[in-house]
């Protein structure tokens, strides 16, 4: 079975020049690259929308050529608020029409290469109570998993563990019990964790107990990894050459456990423009999460 490894899908990162497009999955191919994360967006859309999310109307194009490149695909919902959780509580079917595109799109992939993983946030709206917020979250993910059920493919929904932060302190899914919780919850097999191993560094400071590696309750229910690095103010999605996330260590907690999800290096471009040549350090940080993915592989 392929171990998939990849990073984000932004056109951000080959400039959305076609020609620039040719020789980045030429360099995806030679760093060994088995997947990649689009974030999808559908309707109307802003410059910084379109460097971060790839638009409707370039889905089908893009994905072929990833496909054809060899690369499995895994999708992430849009960051435009529109497609919030949030929204959940308010306009259930306004968000109901603005996930369909998305399912499609999954379902249609997935019967093709087979299992394919849609990312999410919990909800987070400051204004709400954390139990409102939670109760959101709840309601939508046991929707995307009754709706995942239809689909012709296997397509998988994981709630991502995001970092904690003061300006949202009723948001959810910002610490280890809580996101496990939530996907207790819904109670699907369709529903998992997207482990973000930098955000959950993140939160160590809030959490006396923490250590690496989280318990087994947890890492049964991880579906997903995010792979990236926090820099020396803490900063997250930086390339992996840091080492401040104990990534090695948690990839082999994994591996123990069964066997390893699909993974995405959230490095974004202008973190790793900081420190040097953006393709430098993402084949660099392929280098060095392909050597730790042998390694807890083999161990």
């Amino acid at each position: 079975m392929t171990v998939l490894l990849g990073n984000s899908g932004s056109p951000r990162w080959y400039m959305g020049d076609p020609e620039r497009l040719d020789r980045y999955l030429d360099n995806l191919s030679a760093w060994g690259a088995t997947s990649t994360e689009m974030v999808l967006h559908h309707g109307p859309a802003d410059e910084r929308t379109a460097r971060v999310h790839v638009l409707r109307p370039d889905w089908e194009p893009m994905i072929r050529r990833y496909r054809e490149a060899g690369l499995a695909i895994q999708f992430h919902v849009s960051l435009d608020p529109r497609f919030a959780t949030d929204r959940w509580a308010d306009d259930a079917d306004g968000l109901r029409e603005e996930y369909q595109p998305l399912l499609s799109v999954a379902g249609e992939l997935s019967a093709e290469q087979g299992r394919t993983v849609l990312v999410l946030h919990g909800a987070g709206d400051p204004d709400r109570s954390y139990r409102t917020n939670r109760e959101t979250t709840v309601g939508l993910l046991r929707w995307l998993a009754d709706e995942s059920e239809r689909l012709s493919g296997d397509v998988r929904v994981a709630l991502e563990l995001g970092a904690a932060k003061s300006r949202r302190p009723t948001a959810v899914g910002r610490s280890r019990d809580d996101v496990l919780e939530l996907v207790d919850e819904v109670g699907s097999p369709r529903v998992g964790i997207c482990w973000d191993v930098a955000h959950d560094l993140e939160n160590a400071d809030r959490e006396p107990e923490w250590t690496p590696i989280p318990p087994g309750p947890f890492l049964r229910r991880v579906s997903h990894l995010h792979l990236h690095d926090l820099d020396a103010e803490g900063e997250a999605h930086y390339p992996l050459v840091c080492g401040r996330v104990p990534f090695a260590e948690q990839l082999g907690a994994l591996a123990a456990v069964g066997p390893l999800p699909s993974v995405t290096m959230e490095i974004r471009w202008r973190c790793a423009a900081r420190l040097g040549d953006p393709w430098d350090l993402l084949g660099e940080s392929y280098r060095v999460a392909g050597n730790a993915m042998r390694t807890a592989i083999d161990a």
